[in-house]
């Protein structure tokens, strides 16, 4: 209750779009993925978003984002600055994990 109320984080909150026509990877593969790898960070707000047009603006309030950019392309953010770009979609739940251990967020489990 306290976690949907935003006042106190138990786990990691995954952020992620509907999908839409501009979505160029599986979405929902993609999302178990990134959660499978990162669901044991507490406190932490991930989104994962289909399309670089809408994307940025629904994950405006996450601690990273992994967003798609071009087929086979995504860009991850930390808040909301772009900090990696053109990233080959085969190596992005790899760099998103690289990127939150840089910013010391990692918890190992």
């Amino acid at each position: 209750m306290l976690q949907a109320a935003r006042a106190r984080f138990s786990k990691t909150e995954f952020i992620s779009c509907p999908s839409c026509g501009r979505t160029l990877f599986d979405l929902q593969k993609t999302t178990a993925r990134v959660k499978k790898a990162t669901s044991h960070l507490k406190g932490l707000k991930i989104a994962v978003m289909g399309c670089i047009v809408n994307g940025p603006g629904e994950m405006a309030d996450a601690d990273y984002g992994y967003v798609g950019a071009a087929r086979g392309r995504i860009t991850l953010y930390k808040k909301k600055e772009v900090v990696r770009t053109n990233i080959y979609s085969d190596d992005a739940v790899d760099e998103l994990i690289r990127l939150i251990k840089e910013n010391g967020d990692w918890k190992n489990l």
